[in-house]
């Protein structure tokens, strides 16, 4: 599969610095996009974020995303949404009762717990729940995590972690995939996950610095 450019969507919803970092070990070409009409025409995009969820969507509203997503998925560009990103692609959250969201993933985001400290701040260990062609069986490693708020498992998951109960680390469905932990800040496991999905999505790079032991 040729090589595609991706498009890193930039609407003011956290540091993009660390992501852009591990694109950078991967030797994957990127560009920020503030508006669609700085996309790359084609190739794989990511939607990150942190933070609430309202105010995520209502910028990318502003900046013309929300609209455009769903039609460039149905058109077959592949997405990636990574921690509030996955959230996004969900169908509503918990966190933001009155909003929706793109609906590109089944389920509605639900607080974590019960008995456990939220918001959830560190690693985690991860297992299959359903095999995928992007991604190989973690072996219950190490991936790391922030957040308050994660999709309950369902037949679209593919890793699942647990913090009071078992939620979606992984999801995917079709050519939309969402990952809850940080794998730019997740070691060389998170690296290699990172590049494993963005092969799949169609950006192809020489073999990254990290390698799994």
């Amino acid at each position: 599969m040729s090589q595609a450019p991706i498009t890193l969507i930039d609407y003011d919803a956290g540091n993009l610095a660390s992501l852009e970092g591990a694109l950078d070990r991967l030797g994957l070409a990127y560009r920020r996009a503030a508006s669609p009409d700085e996309a790359a025409e084609s190739g794989p995009i990511i939607l990150p974020g942190v933070g609430h969820f309202e105010a995520a969507q209502k910028s990318l509203r502003e900046r013309g995303w929300w609209r455009l997503l769903p039609g460039l998925v149905a058109e077959g560009r592949p997405l990636l949404g990574i921690c509030l990103g996955l959230q996004l692609l969900a169908e509503g959250s918990e966190e933001a009762p009155r909003s929706t969201g793109l609906g590109l993933l089944p389920g509605i985001v639900r607080r974590l717990g019960p008995g456990v400290k939220v918001p959830h701040m560190g690693w985690s260990r991860v297992r299959q729940h359903h095999a995928h062609p992007a991604l190989p069986d973690p072996h219950g490693g190490w991936l790391y995590f922030v957040h308050s708020y994660a999709l309950e498992p369902t037949v679209n998951t593919i890793y699942v972690a647990d913090h009071g109960r078992p939620f979606t680390a992984i999801e995917a469905r079709g050519m939309v995939m969402g990952f809850q932990p940080h794998p730019e800040k997740s070691g060389p496991a998170g690296l290699l996950l990172l590049q494993s999905t963005l092969a799949w999505m169609g950006a192809t790079a020489p073999t990254p610095e990290a390698t799994c032991n």
